[in-house]
């Protein structure tokens, strides 16, 4: 880690910052459902299924595995988050997608034990030319800790489509967001994970399903068969690049960090987003 990015703020971080006040490092307790799922520990496989069945989150109702970690049969670490976001919307979870990487202090607001620093190329999260999603639809080069071990990663954000289908009604049981990436090291193009977070409607405002699909690495981009993916997929890298507890610590971290989201984001959002009524702050601050 340099010293331009480390956990936590320092003095001075958050001075003429107007969203210094939703810097909160006591997060939000994590959910009771989530803690029941730790005490569960790792669920039978047969709850789960594979990335090329995302389309089942698509479906009304919820799935056998909403809170919980399990081992795929192709070796893959496989994630189920459950968070209830009580006055968000799918529009302000796409917002804070494209907000909150312009600034490493806004980035730490959504996981203070956690989050260290996080960009892109562009950094285009201000320009009021782009919508929400154009903002976000992008490269992030991501910093943060997973458990105890500091991850350096490049997060790809994709049309859902990619992971849904030409074909799919991607609004169907009340969803009114999707955001979806592939998950790279940023010190080599070798891809270690894909992502799904499903916002739907609620009465009281919404849900978000995350989903994780972890490990089984493979150069990125590469075709099935090529060879270099039999080394990645070795025991040997396998245990360099998958911390032990991947599942465990990751179920952890998204409950956290989602959880305590939920608990500003409205608020924020009215605040920053040009649309928002009653906006107090330009959206650029």
């Amino acid at each position: 880690m340099t010293d331009s990015a480390y956990l936590g703020m320092r003095p001075g971080d958050l001075d003429d910052k107007p969203y210094a006040k939703f810097w909160q490092p006591e997060m939000s307790p994590m959910p009771s459902h989530v803690t029941e799922a730790l005490l569960r520990g790792e669920e039978a496989q047969e709850l789960a299924f594979g990335l090329g069945d995302a389309g089942e989150l698509l479906n009304p109702g919820y799935l056998p595995l909403e809170n919980g970690y399990t081992r795929l049969k192709n070796s893959q670490i496989f994630v189920a988050v459950l968070t209830e976001m009580p006055g968000a919307t799918g529009a302000m979870f796409e917002w804070w997608m494209g907000w909150h990487y312009m600034e490493a202090q806004r980035y730490k607001l959504w996981h203070p034990r956690a989050h260290v620093d996080n960009g892109t190329r562009e950094m285009r999260g201000d320009d009021p030319t782009l919508s929400d999603r154009e903002k976000y639809m992008t490269t992030h080069y991501v910093t943060e800790y997973i458990g105890n071990h500091l991850d350096s990663i490049t997060i790809t954000f994709l049309d859902p489509r990619r992971l849904f289908g030409e074909k799919a009604d991607l609004s169907s049981g009340g969803t009114t967001a999707l955001v979806c990436g592939r998950v790279d090291l940023q010190r080599a193009p070798i891809t270690v994970g894909w992502i799904i977070h499903q916002i739907r409607e609620l009465e009281d405002g919404a849900e978000m399903r995350s989903r994780f699909w972890l490990g089984r690495p493979e150069i990125s981009g590469s075709r099935g068969g090529d060879p270099r993916n039999w080394l990645l997929r070795s025991p040997w890298f396998q245990r360099m690049a998958m911390p032990r507890n991947l599942g465990q610590d990751m179920l952890v971290h998204c409950a956290m960090e989602m959880n305590h989201l939920a608990s500003f984001l409205p608020e924020l959002y009215g605040l920053y987003h040009p649309d928002a009524e009653g906006r107090e702050l330009n959206r650029g601050v």
